[in-house]
């Protein structure tokens, strides 16, 4: 197995790049090389879309309007902001490891963008994910996080 010299854990709105150094006593220690927000995914989509002409009314059953409105469709506006998101961490994702991850390096993402953004990654990176895990672990400390990649463990 190759051994991982960079870790990149991810969510949708965040990433964190470690570099891993071997220290002969202690066993693999993490250096943060970069670390990545995305304004875009924080926040509400309904603070984001300033056209309030296209909210339909909430009623309750027939008669007038009352309260706030809703809005339409969203889903579409929802997927392709998501797609957006997706598509520059996977360009962060390159650029990270072109600058930092000469051999392997380790991939931790939730499952529901994991398989997304592992597909939006060249096959030149791709190709060098050492180990997945699909899990956020962006909020996990650095000392904690090697215990999450088998590719850290010692034999």
């Amino acid at each position: 197995m190759i051994p991982s010299s960079l870790i990149i854990v991810t969510d949708r709105g965040s990433l964190k790049a470690y570099r891993v150094n071997e220290t002969p006593t202690r066993g693999p220690s993490l250096q943060l090389v970069q670390a990545f927000n995305i304004t875009d995914a924080h926040g509400r989509l309904v603070d984001k879309v300033s056209d309030l002409a296209g909210r339909f009314p909430v009623t309750n059953g027939a008669g007038a309007h009352r309260g706030a409105a809703s809005i339409a469709e969203r889903t579409q506006l929802e997927a392709e902001t998501d797609r957006r998101i997706q598509k520059e961490l996977a360009d962060q994702i390159v650029k990270i490891v072109s600058l930092n991850g000469k051999e392997g390096w380790s991939f931790a993402a939730p499952a529901e963008i994991h398989s997304a953004i592992v597909d939006l990654l060249p096959p030149a990176v791709r190709n060098r994910i050492v180990e997945h895990v699909k899990s956020d672990l962006v909020k996990t400390e650095p000392a904690k996080l090697s215990a999450h990649f088998r590719s850290l463990q010692e034999i």
